[in-house]
Parts: structure tokens; sequence; C-alpha cells
């Protein structure tokens, strides 16, 4: 759970992950907010390092910096020059945290899949240890990348470093990148948003007293935000946000306390939204007022353990919203195998929100999410892929937060 004493706009980089806040951003640990980062040509072009022995070094410019349109990615598309690289894929990881470590063993297990050696060393959220080992993974030889943002800027012209020496580099939402892991919150928010008008309508009569945890000090979530309130605007006239707060800290007892608030005005809430943290706290509200029924709506986002077992008890939390991180690693150890091949893969792979609303639907995603090698096979069902690349287009790598 998130350090209480920390203000409702400061939140490290394991809060900003389990918030899913997976979208065209660089994180800083520390900063209150996202920020952009790209990294322009004077950043690493004319290092002689390069990814490993036999490696061509390539001027590749300063990428794609604007954002554009990208076309849905096909598989199957012909190969072209195949890089003259390690058939190694090295993993960046920052935390030992449980999280990152189903990442760790869903590349390796795609890794051990396609023949290639996997390699990863673990910073424990220490930017300059991180930057070592990057260091560390180029010197030795590689032929894909996989980094999650700890320090962006750092990271930065050690990405464009591997990516001009031919190594695939797959970012969790920062660039440089040749593939890009994000989200498209508005998107998140307006599922959330649309799956509780549908309950209004079909089991509240079109009418609901609905009350949004925000978290607007994250920039990005903005779009989040709105994308909750027009989904919930296609209910119809009857419904009526009472309150569009941000609790006083990112932990479930700022969701109790913003929700005794509320409830002092308003006793009649009966749809609750907001990330799995704030409404599980919210749950615990209404509980200890004696106003929770089953009938009333509440849904998270996070795929929180505990909200799903909320779930699990068809109470008056409906539903949670959660994104198949396991399986990008494994999509990131088959990218990898592909480029080493030449053949092309996306330039962006974006998150699609899976609603979790009953027992049968939590069991199907955790067995889709311990059986990642049958889940890739349908991998369309939890990612949406956009963009293509190659090995010999590497110049046109991804300089922007996508």
């Amino acid at each position: 759970m998130p350090d209480a004493s920390k203000g409702p706009g400061q939140f490290n980089r394991r809060d900003l992950l389990r918030l899913s806040v997976i979208t065209g951003a660089g994180l800083t640990v520390g900063a209150p907010l996202l920020s952009a980062c790209s990294v322009d040509s004077g950043s690493g072009s004319g290092s002689k390092q390069s990814a490993g022995s036999g490696a061509t070094q390539k001027a590749i410019g300063n990428g794609i910096t604007e954002k554009k349109k990208l076309a849905p990615f096909q598989f199957g598309a012909p190969a072209g020059e195949k890089p003259s690289i390690p058939k190694r894929i090295a993993w960046a990881n920052t935390s030992d945290a449980e999280f990152f470590l189903q990442i760790t063993r869903s590349i390796e297990l795609a890794a051990t899949a396609r023949g290639l050696e996997f390699v990863t060393a673990i910073a424990n959220d220490d930017s300059a240890k991180n930057v070592e080992q990057i260091e560390t993974f180029l010197q030795r030889g590689i032929g894909a990348l996989c980094i999650q943002p700890l320090d962006a800027n750092a990271q930065a012209p050690l990405m464009k470093r591997a990516i001009e020496a031919g190594a695939a580099v797959m970012s969790l939402v920062t660039p440089p990148s040749t593939s890009q892991a994000v989200a498209d919150q508005y998107k998140v928010g307006n599922t959330q948003g649309l799956a509780a008008a549908k309950y209004i309508t079909e089991k509240l009569g079109g009418k609901a007293n609905a009350v949004y945890f925000n978290i607007d000090t994250i920039e990005v979530l903005k779009a989040r935000h709105q994308g909750v309130l027009d989904g919930l605007k296609t209910a119809g006239p009857g419904v009526k946000i009472i309150a569009d707060v941000q609790p006083p800290a990112l932990t479930q007892d700022g969701g109790f306390k913003a929700m005794n608030t509320i409830l002092q005005a308003h006793p009649d809430v009966n749809v609750i939204l907001g990330g799995d943290t704030f409404c599980l706290g919210a749950l615990s509200a209404l509980q200890a007022a004696g106003k929770d029924r089953p009938e009333m709506y509440l849904s998270g986002i996070d795929g929180d353990e505990q909200a799903l077992a909320e779930v699990r008890k068809s109470g008056a939390y409906k539903a949670s919203f959660a994104f198949a991180y396991p399986l990008m690693g494994y999509a990131w150890g088959q990218f990898a195998a592909d480029w080493l091949e030449g053949k092309p893969i996306p330039q962006v792979m974006q998150f699609n929100a899976i609603e979790l609303n009953s027992a049968e639907t939590i069991d199907k995603y955790r067995a889709d999410m311990k059986a990642v090698a049958e889940t890739w096979q349908n991998a369309g069902t939890y990612f949406t892929l956009l963009g293509s690349i190659r090995y010999q287009e590497r110049d046109q790598f991804i300089n922007y937060a996508a």
C-alpha cells in the first residue's frame, strides 16, 4: 500500500504502475506529474559502443518525434535484413516485487521457447545502478532490451545506443523505443464508465447518484477522468454526479475518509467509480455506516486482489478492470525473437482494460495470465497492436510518448 504520508500529488513509480498509468509519458521517481521524454541526435549517435559484436552501427537520427496515427499491426508480413547481433534478450528490471517478477518469468518463458538467451538484473529502484546494469548489457552484447521507467532522462541515451547498434528496445511507456507498451487512458476510463451506465440502465432504472474518485494531480489521468464521465452520461439524465473528488492520499484510508465526508451530505449514493484502492476504502466506509447494499454498483481499476475477492462475493463491488502485464512480458520475448529474424514487430502495444465482473471472468483471466504461451495465440483480447518496424527500418523508432 502506498505511503500514507505522501500528499495527493506525490506518487512513486510502483504506485503509478499499480494505477495502470501506462500511457505516453516518461516517469521519474518522486516527480508529482508525468512528462514526455525523448532523446535527440546528440544523445548517443556518436557513441562507439554497440549491442554486440558483429552489429552494424547506424546513425538513426531522431526517429519519429511527433505522434501519428498508426495502422493495425499485421502478423506474417515479410521479413527483411537480419541483424548480426547476439541472440540475447536483456530485462532491465527495477524491483523484486512479485508484480515485476511475473513479467520476468514471462519474458524468460518466451525467450526459451524461441531459442534466445535471457539475462536480467534488478536495480532496486536505484537509477544509477539501473544505468550501470544497462551499460553492462550493452557491453556484453544484446539483441533486445526490455525496460521499464525509472529515470527516463538517464535511460534514454542508452536506449538509443541500443537501437543504433541493432537491438530491439521494448519499453513500458518510455521513449526512445522500437516498441512501446501503453494504455489509452480515455479508453480505459470510458470502458469503466460504459459498464457502469449499462448496469444503471438495466438494474437501477436509469437513475443513479454517482461518486467518482479522480487523481487529476497525475496529468495523464485527466483523460481517464473524462472517459469515465462520458461513459456515465450514456445512461441518460437520471445519472447525477454528486461528488467528483480526489481523496487526500492514495490509500484505502484516503478513500474511506473521502467517502465518509460524502455520505454526510449524500447518504443515498449508489454508484462509486475510481481506482480499486479508493473504491475499496469507500466500500469500508459504506459498511461501517451500514449503507452497503448488494444492488449498489462499485467498480475499480487495477485488478487488485482484494477487489477481486469482493467481486466474487456478488455484493456491492461489481467489477475491477485489469491489464495483462504478464502477457506483455511474453510478447516482448516473442517480438525480440521476431526482430532477430528480420521480421516486423509492432511499434505500439496498447493494453485493453479487461472487465472482471464475476468468478468466471476472474478465473479465466488468472488462468490466461498463468498460461501466457497459450494465451498468446489469442492476444488480441488483451492488446491492440499498432504500427510496424523491422531491424532495417530502425531509424523509424518512436521518439515520443505513444
